[in-house]
């Protein structure tokens, strides 16, 4: 009986392994993305005493309640200025302004206006819209992966693998740039790219590829060959 058992779960074992669809996934090819560009993303900080008293006096409060100000630095490669108050690094009794040089990783050009996408790990992202006056608005906070443009719409994927933490999600972006979220990721995203039949492919960390359909279904699959994408 003992023997019945364990063919049994063997069989169960091989049976669960072959849901997962085997593909051949290919690789990321930029020239498929012409108004697309991939930076190297970076994030500089200060901290200043100075300007306090006119930074509260222009900023204004976001839907969340924190106060901050986001100034576009360079409209080409989306790079900008976020600046907010905190408590100042040199006395516990005054505040100070951190303003932060973010370049973010991804940016894409949607006609007038354009959609960035930053990841600093634990220190957290943005995803941001830049109009055609070059007013930048918050659309949310999430750490991007990168940014796609699918028959039903754009498609961001994002997620952090930190500590104990390990999670990923797909979100859609409607014309009037409002997110809501598709489906839930096996980890976080470290690479994604679009296959010859217009679905989108998802490498999830520490393994596992998941596609998300053209018609906006997602299903697991198993690679054949998996090229990491390299962006340096």
């Amino acid at each position: 009986m003992k023997y019945f058992t364990i063919i049994a779960l063997l069989l169960s074992f091989n049976s669960f392994a072959n849901i997962f669809g085997k593909i051949n996934c290919g690789s990321y090819e930029p020239t498929k993305y012409p108004n697309k560009k991939v930076f190297k993303g970076t994030f500089k900080s200060e901290v200043t005493e100075v300007g306090v008293k006119e930074f509260f006096e222009t900023a204004q409060n976001d839907s969340k309640q924190i106060m901050w100000k986001l100034e576009l630095l360079d409209r080409a490669t989306g790079k900008y200025k976020k600046s907010f108050p905190r408590t100042s690094p040199y006395s516990d009794e005054q505040t100070a302004i951190e303003h932060q040089i973010i370049q973010p990783h991804v940016v894409i050009n949607l006609g007038e206006k354009t959609i960035t996408g930053s990841n600093n790990g634990e220190f957290g992202g943005e995803l941001l819209l830049i109009d055609e006056n070059d007013k930048i608005t918050l659309i949310e906070r999430m750490n991007v992966e990168d940014i796609f443009e699918m028959p039903f719409g754009l498609v961001i994927t994002s997620g952090l693998a930190h500590l104990s933490w390990n999670y990923g999600d797909v979100h859609f972006i409607n014309s009037d740039f409002e997110i809501e979220k598709l489906y839930s990721l096996v980890g976080m995203p470290e690479s994604s790219w679009q296959l010859e039949s217009g679905d989108l492919l998802i490498n999830s960390y520490p393994s596992g590829s998941q596609i998300l359909t053209k018609n906006g279904y997602m299903k697991r699959v198993q690679c054949i060959a998996n090229k990491q994408l390299n962006r340096d």
